[in-house]
């Protein structure tokens, strides 16, 4: 039992890192699905992962990762000499993807996505199989594998749905939710309890004792690795209005990494049996009092009861979703599936189901580019200013944009000013309901959907490029920084910018807005927005095709806005990631400030099941690049099924890190309130507050009254649009007028035409109004 074993968290003088099977593990491999013997021999799969951190560009960070089979919850720590859990997901309830060329592997909980990467192929199959044999023996209808039924079932209709039944289960699913947030709780209370977890038994057991002097202590490939990387800040290509333009190259970080040891001990690494227990010493066994010992006996003896409770009410509620809401086949080839049938360049995305009976969904990525970019992110073993306990997770700019990437003050402001038009505020409501899209979406893990072609009836009446435009619906935010700006602090102008930032979210307070996509533009796509009414004028373009990027900007007299966003959509099991790439830039006139922030990372949250809504996650910086003072917005989160979080805080700080009296707090689907120094300002109206929605406007694409009016044509654009601006667009026309046979046809025409164009075209594409900068 004292016998040295392998070790992922030491290299061997040859070079190679040891990895080395128990004979648990090895009957383990060969059983595959099998359930391993021995709960004291095979409960626990641990080693070593790289794990991707929350920040953007922030690269992976080297962790040790314990997989726990009987309670199949994989829970991770900073290294295997702490005990101290950071992070833990239940894989029963999660989607897992995996990615055998990346050899990376995805955890979506609902609540969280966890990116992970194996260092070797080896360490790759190995937790491939061990993720799997922990699904299959507690997830019997795993919602990561669809729905399955027997080819001989009867398909229900949406008549034959009872209304109420529908409201009991959604509170009977509510309910375990809330047992489940409790059975993490005392997953946590029971290990942190256990006497064998106690930080004072330092002594090593035996089998984690190594024979080298060089691995007495810490791992010397951890401490090793961090002094071999290379980091190194990036400037990224910034798309503004011509003219001048420079193109910037970007600088590569290297990495390095060592394998992971799957292992048979808890992530504790203390003994399973009496000798090796009795090696410690006699001192050990009384660290533990009686009383420690009776809360950890309490404390599993609840996590057992709950285990079970919640294992029979997953099984239940999967069982009646089978039963109430079986998935129904696909029709035959009709008019109203034409766009299916035009997902691009290939039929990639409706490849023949393979014969394997996996229940892990296949990562993919758009190209060996989009590959390339993910091998070359840093790794390392410290902490980011993301994952360190207690850090602000302060997005600072990398550098100060050049002054070239912010639009000068207009000469002219044509046609403004005009005369006041009236625009609608609502649009018609949809007559088809939006089409289940489970198997397709299976088929695309990891892909950027905003790419993929998909049905019309999917979509709402809006593209991408007028998506784009309703950040500007609260532009009186910016006028209010500029128009007050000789009689207010800088600290008063950074908390109108950065409400201006937090409200361009408040687009999806309606949670109807979730369940479609805007259209996709098609390259050179345009769209003009004029809103006398407002004082501004905007103009945007498709630019790029692969990947897809869009260029925008906005101008008043007193503040002008630029931004080149890539938003991406990607699906990960239960989740879709909504990333946009792209700094957004504003530019005071009257006192020369520069502002500048990426937005938020959101997530679309109960893709598969469930409540649909989107919420953002983490933070969000607003830097004033002209004196250094910068505003962290903390979107505050809840449990794993607590449902959406809307709170949101803002800190000011100055470019010395040092707090500002004045901040914000709220909800970014409602209002923003000044705060001074943390407390919120009596008798004061909010800075900012969310527009009235339109009457049942759930019921008309979760539409505002800016949304709605974004497609209309009025008479101030009329006879004066170019033919590529999107209001032209026939495919999104029909579906506003609920043709969506016709909107079908029109949309899979046009993208094969542009399809064809694109294999026409040689070279870059060059666009009308945009050129590219370095910024």
């Amino acid at each position: 039992m004292g016998r040295q074993r392998g070790s992922s968290d030491s290299i061997p003088q040859g070079g190679a890192p040891a990895l080395e099977f128990t004979e648990s593990q090895n009957e383990f491999q060969q059983r595959g699905a099998d359930q391993p013997k021995g709960a004291n021999d095979s409960n626990f799969f641990t080693g070593i992962l790289q794990k991707r951190r929350r920040k953007r560009h922030q690269g992976f960070a080297r962790r040790f990762f314990s997989l726990d089979f009987s309670t199949a919850t994989l829970s991770y720590h900073h290294n295997r000499n702490t005990s101290a859990i950071r992070g833990a997901i239940p894989l029963s309830l999660a989607a897992i993807g995996a990615n055998g060329k990346t050899r990376d592997i995805s955890i979506d909980s609902g609540a969280e996505i966890w990116h992970l990467r194996a260092t070797n192929t080896r360490d790759f199959e190995a937790w491939k199989n061990a993720l799997e044999l922990a699904r299959t023996s507690h997830s019997p209808a795993s919602p990561a594998s669809g729905v399955k039924t027997d080819a001989s079932s009867k398909t229900l209709t949406s008549t034959q749905i009872d209304p109420e039944e529908e409201r009991e289960w959604e509170k009977v699913e509510n309910l375990v939710n809330r047992i489940q947030e409790s059975r993490m709780t005392a997953r946590l209370l029971a290990r942190n309890t256990d006497p064998r977890y106690l930080p004072l038994t330092l002594p090593r057991p035996p089998f984690e004792r190594k024979s080298t002097a060089s691995s007495a202590s810490d791992s010397p490939s951890e401490h090793s690795l961090s002094h071999c990387l290379s980091g190194g800040s990036e400037r990224r290509p910034f798309w503004k209005r011509k003219p001048s333009g420079e193109k910037s190259i970007a600088n590569p970080s290297s990495r390095r990494s060592v394998s992971a040891q799957p292992a048979t001990t808890p992530s504790s690494s203390m003994p399973n049996t009496p000798d090796e227990a009795a090696a410690l010493g006699p001192s050990n066994k009384t660290l533990a009092s009686h009383a420690e010992e009776s809360l950890h006996d309490h404390s599993l003896a609840i996590l057992q009861n709950l285990d079970t409770i919640a294992s029979e009410f997953a099984i239940l509620i999967q069982q009646s979703k089978q039963r109430r809401h079986p998935p129904r086949p696909m029709p035959v080839s009709t008019p109203s599936r034409y766009s299916l049938d035009s997902l691009g360049e290939s039929q990639e995305f409706y490849d023949a189901e393979s014969g394997e009976s996996s229940q892990l969904l296949a990562i993919q990525h758009e190209t060996d580019e989009e590959e390339g970019k993910s091998d070359q992110l840093e790794v390392s073993d410290e902490d980011s200013a993301s994952e360190a306990e207690g850090s602000e997770d302060i997005e600072h700019a990398p550098q100060a944009a050049t002054p070239s990437a912010y639009p000068p003050k207009p000469k002219s402001l044509t046609p403004l000013p005009a005369k006041w038009v009236k625009r609608r505020t609502t649009v018609a409501a949809p007559t088809v309901a939006v089409p289940s899209l489970i198997s397709f979406l299976r088929k695309n893990v990891g892909k950027d959907l905003s790419t993929i072609s998909m049905p019309a009836s999917s979509n709402e009446p809006l593209s991408f490029l007028q998506r784009a435009s309703e950040q500007l619906e609260y532009s009186q935010l910016l006028d209010s920084a500029a128009i007050s700006a000789d009689k207010s602090s800088s600290n008063n102008r950074l908390l109108y910018v950065t409400a201006f930032a937090i409200s361009t979210l408040s687009y999806s307070r309606v949670k109807e807005r979730a369940i479609r996509k805007p259209f996709n533009p098609m390259l050179g796509e345009t769209f003009e927005l004029v809103r006398e009414d407002r004082g501004f004028r905007f103009v945007a373009e498709k630019v790029s095709h692969r990947p897809v990027r869009m260029a925008c900007q906005a101008e008043s007299e007193n503040w002008s806005f630029a931004q080149a966003p890539a938003p991406t959509q990607k699906f990960w099991g239960k989740s879709a990631e909504l990333v946009t790439e792209g700094r957004a830039r504003v530019i005071l006139h009257s006192t020369g400030d520069r502002f500048a922030w990426t937005p938020a990372t959101c997530f679309l949250r109960n893709i598969i099941a469930g409540e649909k809504y989107v919420e953002p996650v983490g933070t969000m910086t607003v830097t004033n690049e002209t004196n250094g003072e910068h505003a962290v917005v903390t979107f505050k989160s809840k449990g794993m099924f607590s449902g959406r979080s809307e709170d949101v805080v803002v800190e000011a700080k100055d470019r010395f890190g040092d707090n500002l009296p004045l901040g914000l707090t709220g909800k970014w689907t409602q209002s923003l309130s000044i705060t001074e120094n943390g407390t919120l300002i009596s008798n004061e109206p909010p800075i900012w507050q969310a527009e009235d929605l339109p009457a049942d406007a759930s019921k008309h694409y979760g539409f505002t009254p800016f949304a709605a009016s974004l497609n209309e044509i009025t008479p101030l654009e009329r006879d004066k649009l170019p033919p590529t601006d999107s209001r032209l667009r026939p495919d999104q026309r029909h579906l506003e007028d609920n043709d969506f046979d016709e909107a079908e046809r029109v949309k899979a025409r046009l993208e094969e035409a542009q399809r064809k164009r694109r294999k026409e075209q040689e070279g870059e594409w060059r666009p009308r109004w945009f050129e590219k900068v370095e910024g």
